[in-house]
């Protein structure tokens, strides 16, 4: 009876591992990054090249507004990413400045998905505004030509403000 009881312990413990390596082989490393400029002239290329360093470099006239890496993504995961700041104003008043965004990751077949929303909170061209961004369904490859993509998957033209994406396996 001790033993039956020491091998059902065993099992409860060791069932949990084995499914959760199973899906960690699985797992991508999802990227998302916004930019901001304030040039209204100014055009982002829908599919960018490069590892992070190396995309932020070719994007030098623009502003980082949120840069974020998820390691171990799985499809089916969906992520909250939030910066916020609340502050104390003139007469005892709180003004919000941030970004609140969730996205939902899906793969299907050999590629990964991402949709969700975005809300921004701040001064674009010298005036406060709130952007809510809808970002449709769209597919993230995985490397091109040995590279990492980065694929523009909102763009407000009114704000000056850029969102991208990438898959990657680290």
């Amino acid at each position: 009876m001790r033993i039956k009881s020491l091998l059902v312990l065993v099992m409860l413990y060791l069932v949990p591992a084995v499914t959760h390596a199973g899906t960690i082989g699985e797992a991508k490393s999802f990227n998302f990054i916004i930019f901001l400029n304030e040039d209204p002239s100014y055009q982002y290329d829908p599919i960018m090249f490069g590892d992070f360093s190396n995309f932020i470099a070719q994007m030098k006239d623009s502003k980082l507004l949120l840069l974020s890496h998820s390691p171990h993504t799985l499809s089916g995961d969906v992520l909250n990413l939030q910066q916020d700041a609340l502050r104390s104003t003139t007469g005892g008043n709180f003004s919000d400045m941030g970004i609140n965004c969730q996205l939902s990751l899906s793969r299907e077949a050999a590629h990964y998905n991402v949709a969700g929303s975005c809300q921004i909170i701040d001064i674009f061209h010298g005036e406060q505004l709130t952007l809510r961004a809808k970002i449709p369904d769209t597919e993230l490859p995985d490397v091109i030509e040995g590279q990492p993509v980065w694929i523009e998957v909102y763009e407000d033209a009114r704000t000056g403000t850029a969102f991208y994406a990438n898959i990657g396996n680290r």
